[in-house]
């Protein structure tokens, strides 16, 4: 069976989003330019990736 925990996703998705914001902070310092599709597109890759995670890393702990 699946297990989703809302409080350890927001968390991972909230580390994940941080962890975009200073990395699109760093490429801005080196003359990037930020696109209309970049915000929308790191939320979701937040979502996708805190999901992910959240899955692996129960799916470890339950086979311990």
């Amino acid at each position: 069976m699946l297990y989703f925990d809302k409080k350890l996703f927001f968390k991972y998705f909230c580390m994940i989003l941080c962890g975009l914001m200073v990395g699109f902070t760093a490429a801005m310092f080196f003359g990037y330019e930020l696109m209309p599709f970049d915000i929308p597109g790191s939320i979701l890759t937040a979502g996708l990736l805190a999901n992910l995670i959240l899955l692996l890393t129960r799916g470890q702990e339950q086979e311990n």
